[in-house]
């Protein structure tokens, strides 16, 4: 029997609605995987920190953190020894390119054009997705294990303001 919890369901949203509902910010909240044993685990902490962006035109990019990364202390990324930075990016995650959303099936596409993870460009990156008022969630499986990261819709004091307006 598997420890894994039940998988999201879909939501009852047709494409244009789907499309309207990731259209904007959106910041982490949580980031879990869980193993088929039943523990879980946040690849970089609780306190992880992140970002993901859908864009009305269709692109998007996603970015998370640890939070305690150390700063190097060097004007450009060029004066860090390979060691010091591939420790670094040890702590991040980031790519950016397309994405389709397949409404009936519930699920996201990321077509990756750029990574920090090379093998990651020219990829598909599949994520079933559901809503929950003011939260995104995305979910898939990596090898035995399922991933979900939780996210929290943002709108920043400057665009509200001018959508006031």
């Amino acid at each position: 029997m598997s420890g894994l919890p039940q998988r999201l369901t879909r939501p009852e949203m047709n494409a244009a609605q789907a499309f309207a509902a990731f259209t904007g910010g959106w910041q982490l909240v949580l980031w879990t995987t869980f193993h088929s044993d039943g523990t879980k685990d946040y690849p970089f902490g609780t306190d992880a920190v992140g970002q993901i962006m859908y864009s009305a035109d269709g692109h998007m990019s996603c970015h998370l953190m640890r939070p305690d990364r150390p700063l190097f202390g060097k004007p450009s990324v060029y004066q860090v020894s390979d060691e010091e930075l591939g420790a670094s990016m040890r702590g991040y995650s980031g790519y950016f390119g397309r994405y389709s959303i397949d409404a009936m099936a519930g699920v996201i596409t990321h077509h990756v054009d750029g990574a920090w993870y090379p093998d990651w460009i020219g990829s598909d990156q599949p994520r079933r997705y559901a809503f929950s008022g003011d939260r995104l969630f995305l979910e898939t499986e990596i090898g035995t294990d399922l991933v979900r990261i939780e996210w929290r819709r943002v709108v920043t004091d400057e665009a509200r303001r001018l959508n006031e307006a």
